[in-house]
């Protein structure tokens, strides 16, 4: 009973023609590895998480069935594209990851959660073409990046904490090479800039994303940076 059954499942695994029970099969797989990410994400804390991501992953798998199952069923429309309706998931998806995506104080956050949802989207097409192993082998790739280049890229900041430094100048024209200058001697690593000028009230906001150890002394960068004569204030946030 039990070879009779791996034989029914290694049919309908492998079975070209959409029905009830490849449809089954592969939105199952689709729910799994959909899940696989998100939990992931989940335990990060991220906004997008176990349920975003699978619903991503089987609607996309849905997508794709459709697209397979309509030229399959309705014979008389020649020009019947299986591509058709799967194409479309990959532009939409983009609305969805673009809602993901932060601006805030000059710095960009969630392009990693955006990045995932996209490549979540191509996986629910793969299961739904019944492309089990090139899913499955992604799912793990996109895991892999997730869990292990992050210690790259700490490395690569050296090994600090991000935070976000906002300097008030009581001028409308700072010298901003100098104040980079500072920045760089005390081994603050720049990550992003954004500046506002306020001409009427001769001042300037300047928004910096860096990376600086957690266990810096800040009293000594502070006075070096108001030691420049125009600096009303400086803000350094998580």
């Amino acid at each position: 009973m039990i070879e009779n059954l791996v034989e029914q499942l290694d049919i309908i695994l492998n079975s070209t023609e959409i029905t009830p029970y490849t449809a089954l099969a592969r939105l199952l797989i689709s729910c799994f590895l959909g899940a696989i990410i998100g939990i992931e994400r989940q335990f990060r804390r991220r906004d997008a998480g176990m349920r975003t991501f699978t619903l991503i992953c089987v609607g996309s798998t849905a997508a794709m069935l459709i697209s397979i199952w309509i030229p399959q069923t309705y014979t008389n429309f020649l020009n019947g594209d299986p591509g058709r309706i799967a194409a479309q998931v990959l532009t939409g998806i983009g609305f969805l990851g673009a809602g993901a995506i932060i601006q805030s104080h000059g710095s960009v956050h969630g392009l990693t959660t955006a990045a995932c949802i996209w490549v979540m989207a191509v996986i629910g097409l793969a299961v739904g073409a019944g492309m089990f192993l090139p899913a499955g082998i992604t799912t793990l790739v996109a895991l892999f990046i997730l869990l292990s280049l992050e210690r790259v890229e700490k490395r690569m900041y050296l090994d600090g904490v991000n935070k976000i430094m906002t300097i008030t100048c009581s001028t409308s024209t700072p010298d901003f090479k100098e104040i980079r200058r500072i920045l760089v001697k005390n081994n603050v690593f720049i990550v992003s800039v954004s500046y506002d000028n306020i001409y009427e009230k001769d001042m300037a906001i300047v928004t910096y994303k860096v990376n600086l150890k957690s266990i810096s002394s800040y009293t000594e960068l502070f006075s070096e940076i108001r030691s420049l004569g125009y600096i009303s204030q400086i803000k350094l946030m998580a």
